[in-house]
């Protein structure tokens, strides 16, 4: 199945092995409902990344965040890596500021989210921030093989349980770096959508081999594409002493598009 995803700025379709994190060419007038839609998917954004050896140290991101050409906001991630009772342990934060301001459209996001993997699966998540005013809080856990959503929105709590059995992996996890594209064909699995709370079918696709550049350094990386009921988006990815970094993500909606570009990524031992 093929999805309309946003072509590399600056390239044709047949000249796609390079990736330069350079802001997109400017869009035309989107419809603005569905240009907000799109920009809350920026808190489930940037999982954090285990991939098949033991992680070490941290990783520090710094992203932009472009959207009909300009640059709205930010997005800082960090992640630590330690040891609990003998299994790999993950804590990670996103925050996420984005503030748009045009003529026909005024927009805020700013969100803090966290969360805790343990063998590479995740056991605790929170969000809390403002979405255009609109404060939201979400609290979850696993417990007794189910993972728990304590939600206030608009002041009022509601709560969303979601039984473990019936997904493979979180959206907290790039479960893409896991999965084995051997003949390059889609692979489906049952994932957990941490942002709309609720089990998808997502179906990953092995689309290249590529090289991103940031700041004036060349990084070898995989370009995947996911899609399903909700959204559809490209990363760049590279998977790097038992982690996975991303580099870039162009995600699409029905009638809109943005761009998270990364402008440093930071390793310590």
């Amino acid at each position: 199945m093929a999805h309309n995803l946003p072509q590399i700025p600056g390239t044709s379709p047949d000249s796609h092995r390079r990736c330069r994190i350079t802001p997109p060419d400017r869009m035309n007038i989107l419809n603005h409902k569905k240009w907000i839609l799109l920009l809350t998917l920026l808190v489930a954004l940037l999982p954090a990344s285990p991939s098949g050896a033991e992680p070490k140290g941290s990783t520090l991101s710094s992203y932009s965040v472009y959207s009909k050409g300009f640059r709205i906001g930010t997005i800082t991630s960090s992640q630590q890596f330690s040891e609990q009772n003998g299994s790999p342990v993950i804590r990670f934060e996103t925050r996420t500021t984005v503030k748009a301001a045009f003529l026909w459209l005024r927009y805020s996001l700013n969100t803090v989210e966290s969360g805790i993997l343990k063998n590479g699966a995740l056991i605790a998540y929170s969000r809390y921030g403002e979405d255009n005013g609109v404060r939201i809080d979400v609290e979850g856990r696993l417990e007794d093989d189910h993972f728990r959503f304590d939600i206030r929105e608009h002041g009022v709590p509601r709560t969303v349980t979601i039984p473990r059995r019936s997904y493979e992996a979180t959206t907290m996890e790039f479960p893409e770096a896991r999965l084995d594209f051997h003949g390059k064909a889609p692979v489906s699995i049952r994932v957990l959508d941490v942002e709309h709370l609720a089990v998808v079918a997502r179906e990953y696709r092995f689309d290249r081999d590529a090289t991103c550049t940031i700041s004036g350094k060349h990084y070898p990386c995989q370009v995947l594409e996911f899609s399903d009921q909700n959204k559809s988006a490209r990363r760049w990815i590279r998977k790097e002493n038992g982690t996975v970094l991303m580099y870039r993500q162009d995600g699409s909606g029905a009638k809109s598009s943005y761009s998270v570009q990364a402008t440093s990524i930071v390793q310590e031992p």
